[in-house]
């Protein structure tokens, strides 16, 4: 199918509009600058429209034209893909934005959310009723693309992934048509958009299981990483592997920033920050959290009781735009003092501001769902590690990229696949790195009922399965 705008006149393009609820953005616009624009700077396309959505039929309309155009299809929801998937080269972005209702049931604890929505907005609306969903760790990622991606968040390791909550989703399909799947309606679809991205169409209602939420003992500790860094990070994953499941943390490696309650000779140097989020009785979450204030001489410790929205303030900085933003991760599959030793060297390094180590130690529920339940790849490796360096200034992004390259060469041969949602610029992306084989041939056989000419490609593409006839 091709890409070109074959006939995209202003005559077209008006009847199109005319026929939304929601608005076209074109490139002469005063708003297609900003509107273009995701959390990645480093990602410069140019769309040929931006359709910002107001509903599932905008959804459908939208898609439909776009394939009568031979336009490919871009999607966004919050715009945090690090990778870009959430903007094209002179194709369609649907900006999901505008796609902003929920609904919550405290008394069955279900929610009916739309894909516009950010998380910090999700727990804010759900703290009232003392209910929760355990999402990303950034407020401003945007629903739509983590819970088709898995959603490794705050309470991963006691509630499992965002998509183990999910009951049903409304999509809309490569042909247009707007579909409910569900472990009863359609059902391969709804195990494939579990954790298979958006190969087989765009989401515009998750419905969900809620479980507690109300205050948690949330923060962060900071410790000098020049002095004793790997032992700590060593000491870390072991204590946080055997913790109660109640207990969701990362470890950061980083130049830690000027910060006030930081003593101001150690602004700038490596630092090792453990993140933390215990979600159950207090009392015992202070004694599970106990040994990782104590893994050295804490420099700062702000961990205490928070109502669990506030916790998205550890992350805020992770919301901005403006920067250029180069990444890599895996799944890592053993950690040992070697690992440890080679990754705090590796990070020593070149410890500069932009530069991050993230370190997450998964396990407990996300590891008891079952391999075949979603299509989320993966499930019982124990830890998930990113490398990330971020500025804002373009002259520097070589070296920025080659020194994350440096950095991630310091551990790759310990990780294999890496998570949906984190894929960045230097990541592989090749589906039969991310899947396992049958899980793949699956997501294809899928793709080729659903999307068979490949309209949602703009993504972790699977390649559809086509049902050839046998010849006689």
């Amino acid at each position: 199918m091709s890409e070109q705008t074959l006939t995209l006149t202003p005559e077209v393009l008006s009847v199109f509009e005319a026929s939304l609820e929601g608005r076209v953005i074109l490139p002469e616009s005063e708003v297609y600058e900003d509107a273009r624009g995701i959390w990645n700077a480093a990602i410069d396309r140019r769309p040929a429209l931006i359709v910002c959505a107001a509903s599932a039929r905008d959804v459908a309309h939208a898609v439909t034209f776009a394939r009568q155009q031979g336009l490919q299809i871009a999607v966004r929801s919050g715009g945090h893909s690090p990778v870009g998937f959430s903007v094209c080269e002179g194709g369609m972005v649907i900006d999901l934005s505008g796609l902003r209702n929920i609904e919550i049931d405290p008394f069955t604890r279900r929610a009916r959310i739309e894909p516009g929505l950010t998380w910090l907005e999700v727990a804010a609306a759900a703290h009232p009723h003392g209910l929760a969903i355990t999402s990303g760790d950034v407020g401003s990622v945007g629903v739509g693309g983590l819970l088709t991606g898995g959603g490794i968040g705050w309470m991963v390791r006691k509630e499992g992934l965002t998509i183990d909550q999910l009951e049903a989703v409304e999509m809309v399909l490569a042909s247009g048509e707007i579909v409910r799947a569900s472990r009863t309606e359609h059902p391969d679809l709804f195990w494939a958009v579990r954790g298979g991205g958006g190969n087989f169409g765009i989401v515009t209602a998750f419905e969900l299981r809620m479980h507690d939420g109300g205050n948690i003992l949330g923060g962060v500790v900071f410790f000098d990483a020049s002095q004793g860094g790997a032992e700590m990070l060593e000491a870390y994953v072991r204590h946080a592997e055997s913790a109660p499941d109640g207990l969701t943390t990362q470890a950061v490696l980083m130049a830690i920033p000027p910060l006030p309650f930081v003593p101001q000779e150690y602004h700038f140097k490596p630092g090792l920050a453990i993140l933390v989020c215990f979600s159950g009785d207090l009392e015992e979450g202070e004694r599970a959290l106990a040994p990782l204030r104590t893994l050295g001489t804490p420099l700062a410790d702000l961990i205490g009781p928070m109502p669990y929205p506030a916790i998205f303030a550890l992350t805020e900085e992770g919301s901005a735009r403006g920067m250029r933003h180069h990444t890599w991760n895996g799944f890592l599959n053993t950690f040992d003092g070697e690992v440890a030793r080679n990754l705090v060297d590796a990070a020593l390094e070149v410890a500069h501001p932009g530069m991050m180590v993230q370190l997450r130690v998964l396990g407990g529920q996300m590891a008891r769902v079952s391999e075949t339940e979603t299509a989320f790849p993966f499930r019982n490796r124990p830890y998930l590690l990113m490398v990330s360096n971020s500025g804002p200034d373009a002259t520097t992004d070589a070296l920025r990229a080659g020194a994350t390259e440096r950095l991630w060469s310091s551990v790759q041969a310990q990780t294999s696949g890496a998570y949906l949602n984190f894929l960045g610029l230097g990541d592989r992306l090749d589906p039969a790195w991310h899947y396992p084989e049958a899980t793949l041939q699956r997501l294809a056989a899928v793709k080729g009922q659903y999307d068979p000419e490949n309209v949602f490609r703009n993504n972790l593409n699977i390649a559809p399965k086509r049902n050839v006839p046998e010849l006689i």
